[in-house]
């Protein structure tokens, strides 16, 4: 289960998938089969799929609970019955799914998909969100700056091949090999490290070996 915990606004430029059997939400912040909202109950409904519940944290939500799972539908039920009963100060920490059908809503289907808790936990939700939020679009920011900074050589695949560092080394062996420094000018068109990695690579696959310090042979 991959869970992103949000508040209602987190999903505003969101995108529902349909992936096999998943339903999915892409936001921002990462894709998700399951989302997390806490929030002030602020009303209650009854649905011929089971209970809507809506909450509010900043902005409205409304979730339908118990779609396929009687376990959770009792518990709403039992959240609906304290809330109509005049208890207004219910804080709902949910689990649910995205689903869509001409418009994208949440269906909480799983045990412990309701759980009641207090103001203070509401509050510690939204700081923890917040920071996950924050570590999230910095780790994405991250990641596209090395996209970036990876030089892509433009005969990359053709130049590094095993077969064709292993045929340079052979054709200029010269009974002694040949000199790791001579191998990688020969690659100057490719990132020096990728060459050296590679080099290792062939070496670890039994390809070729070091006969001597700073020195290739091809193992035939």
């Amino acid at each position: 289960m991959n869970v992103l915990f949000l508040s209602t606004r987190d999903i505003e430029d969101s995108r529902y998938i349909r992936e096999g059997t998943k339903n999915l939400l892409e936001t921002r912040f990462g894709i998700a089969d399951t989302l997390a909202f806490c929030g002030k109950l602020e009303r209650v409904g009854n649905t011929k799929y089971g209970p809507r519940l809506q909450i509010n944290d900043g902005n409205s939500l409304s979730v339908i609970v118990g779609t396929f799972n009687n376990n959770v539908r009792k518990d709403a039920e039992e959240i609906v019955k304290n809330f109509e009963d005049g208890n207004k100060e219910i804080y709902l920490l949910l689990y649910g799914n995205p689903y869509e059908t001409d418009k994208l809503y949440i269906n909480v289907n799983q045990d412990n998909g309701v759980i009641v808790v207090n103001k203070d936990v509401f509050k510690k939700y939204h700081k923890m969100r917040k920071l996950a939020k924050e570590y999230r679009l910095k780790k994405a920011e991250i990641l596209e700056e090395e996209k970036l900074e990876i030089p892509v050589p433009e005969e990359f695949p053709e130049e590094l091949s095993d077969k064709i560092i292993i045929e340079f080394i052979k054709d200029n062996d010269r009974g002694n090999g040949v000199l790791i420094d001579t191998i990688i000018e020969k690659f100057r068109n490719c990132d020096r490290k990728l060459v050296e990695e590679k080099i290792l690579e062939l070496m670890e696959l039994g390809n070729i070996y070091e006969p001597r310090s700073g020195f290739l042979k091809v193992i035939e």
